[in-house]
């Protein structure tokens, strides 16, 4: 493993966290399959001080046997629904606390995209306009740990309950796509989301009506709001401090859910020139070009387990211009084709 590759991997296995609120609303949600907090806690290995405060952290390892735990107790498709339920602004801390003080739910969702980092330090969250619609894209960035997809269902059904709660409407979005991979919906699902619901999906997304999002929230204080942005503007500096590469990454993310990444653009994203930009990842022993080749293997591999999606469309979701062009990039960092990859060879026929 070269230099950069190591650097990347060291923030990645010791910074990721997720806030104690979440971790609390998980403990609480288990109540009613009749397993008491406290026993939740032990049995789950949950260090109980970490929860007296809103703004500790659990690492990824906690949250991930949390929810090994949690399936195993619930016993139920749908926990994540009831998770959901028990969501409030406090959960989400600042950001919380924030998006409910915001003028519009698109206001709010804003702020849920920009904060993300401060929720879990393996989440990125892009809003997508398509035009009467708006698409919100989660991305979990869980490196080499299998993932834990009823947990990443859940994060889509909490986001939509807090904007019915912070609303007091029963927003209903357009589409759902779930990388939840089964034959059938899971019992309450139709009924939770009231919508198109998509499973096997390559992304966890949620999509609205532009109008539906733009309604102004009965509680707004734009003002309040603009001071908790404060706060969490501190807070997420001060959490993303020797970690520009992180940054660096969710403004590609973000890039690649639309066409393809550019140094200016993201230098423009992160508010800062070209050269400053390269300078600050320079520092912190990368460069613009591995740190985007890097991601881009990450959702290649991704991508490439769904046999569902021709060669040409995966290309074309990773900001190449052609096939070949992804072709050889993938070639370069794997030694192999993308056809090549393990159950892709009733693809290769639906590509060049």
């Amino acid at each position: 493993m070269d230099l950069e590759s190591r650097t990347v991997q060291v923030w990645r296995n010791t910074q990721n966290g997720v806030l104690s609120g979440w971790v609390h609303t998980v403990l609480r949600a288990l109540e009613p399959y009749g397993i008491p907090l406290e026993q939740a806690v032990f049995e789950a290995r949950i260090d109980p001080e970490i929860l007296l405060s809103g703004e500790s952290r659990y690492s990824q390892a906690d949250v991930n046997r949390l929810w090994v735990y949690a399936r195993q107790k619930a016993q139920d498709p749908s926990f994540g629904l009831t998770v959901a339920k028990h969501v409030r602004p406090a959960s989400f801390h600042v950001v919380g606390q924030a998006m409910s003080c915001s003028i519009t739910l698109y206001r709010a969702l804003q702020r849920l995209c920009r904060y993300c980092r401060l929720l879990s330090d393996a989440t990125t969250a892009t809003l997508i306009d398509k035009g009467d619609t708006v698409r919100l894209e989660f991305y979990f960035d869980m490196g080499k740990r299998p993932p834990v997809y009823q947990s990443h269902d859940t994060v889509l059904a909490s986001v939509l309950f807090l904007m019915r709660w912070i609303a007091c409407l029963d927003i209903k979005p357009t589409d759902v796509a779930l990388r939840y991979d089964s034959e059938h919906l899971p019992d309450g699902f139709a009924e939770f989301f009231q919508c198109n619901i998509r499973l096997g999906q390559i992304q966890d997304s949620i999509s609205f009506l532009k109008s539906d999002l733009e309604q102004r929230v009965p509680s707004s204080d734009e003002r309040l709001a603009l001071l908790l942005d404060e706060v969490a503007s501190k807070d997420l500096d001060e959490r993303m401090a020797g970690r520009f590469t992180l940054r660096v990454r969710d403004a590609l993310i973000a890039q690649i859910a639309e066409g393809s990444p550019s140094k200016l653009r993201t230098a423009e994203i992160l508010h800062m020139t070209q050269r400053t930009l390269l300078r600050r990842l320079k520092e912190e022993g990368v460069t613009y070009v591995s740190v985007l080749n890097q991601l881009r293997e990450e959702m290649a591999f991704n991508l490439l387990n769904h046999d569902n999606i021709p060669l040409i469309e995966i290309s074309q979701r990773l900001g190449f211009s052609d096939y070949t062009t992804f072709s050889r990039a993938f070639t370069r960092w794997t030694g192999a084709r993308p056809s090549q990859h393990i159950g892709r060879s009733a693809q290769s026929s639906k590509s060049p």
